[in-house]
């Protein structure tokens, strides 16, 4: 099985970007396979329909690079920043990119961090646009704050607060079963 976690923050090594790397170990703790395809990392052109403005190579690798993982995997995991109360605009772009093809009954998984005032809202946000996708947001949910996490000696953050751990087992423990059980795959 394979699963996809797109981070929808601009900042490089953010606390999205950790709880990522968070929930990248506990699916691999279970024999799983799962790709982070950061978008701070690996930025995306806008979505042009016209043609008419030049894309650079790597944004159109970049691009290429997200529908296949995405086309391939067999769950996603939707993480973003607190922008404004709503999700972010790079993780708009990098969905815009994306077909109902890419989330058609797959089993998605939505998180987000605020730095400010702590809020799921940006969650109720995405959960609407997974349903307009076809795929399955599973009912769990992580919505984390910037004093859930603790920094490395090497700068970057890591999730410290137990309760979201707990919280990501659950998390992970739904998005796997619902991969695993894949009762609609007939409809994909």
């Amino acid at each position: 099985m394979k699963g996809l976690i797109i981070v929808g923050s601009a900042q490089r090594g953010s606390h999205t970007n950790a709880l990522a790397q968070y929930l990248k170990d506990q699916i691999e703790s279970h024999n799983e396979e799962v790709t982070i395809f950061d978008l701070a990392e690996q930025p995306l052109h806008t979505l042009d329909f016209t043609g008419q403005n030049a894309v650079p190579e790597n944004y159109q690798n970049n691009a290429e690079r997200l529908r296949n993982l995405a086309r391939e995997a067999d769950f996603i995991i939707l993480g973003t920043p607190n922008y404004h109360g709503s999700y972010s605009g790079i993780l708009k772009n990098a969905l815009d990119h994306l077909t109902m093809d890419d989330f058609k009954m797959k089993p998605v998984g939505l998180v987000n961090n605020s730095g400010g005032i702590v809020s799921a809202e940006p969650l109720s946000h995405l959960r609407l646009i997974v349903r307009s996708l076809l795929g399955i947001a599973v009912p769990t949910q992580i919505a984390t704050h910037d004093s859930d996490y603790d920094k490395r000696e090497d700068g970057t953050f890591y999730l410290s607060n137990d309760e979201f751990q707990l919280r990501a087992k659950l998390f992970i423990d739904q998005i796997l079963s619902f991969a695993n059980n894949s009762p609609y795959e007939h409809l994909k």
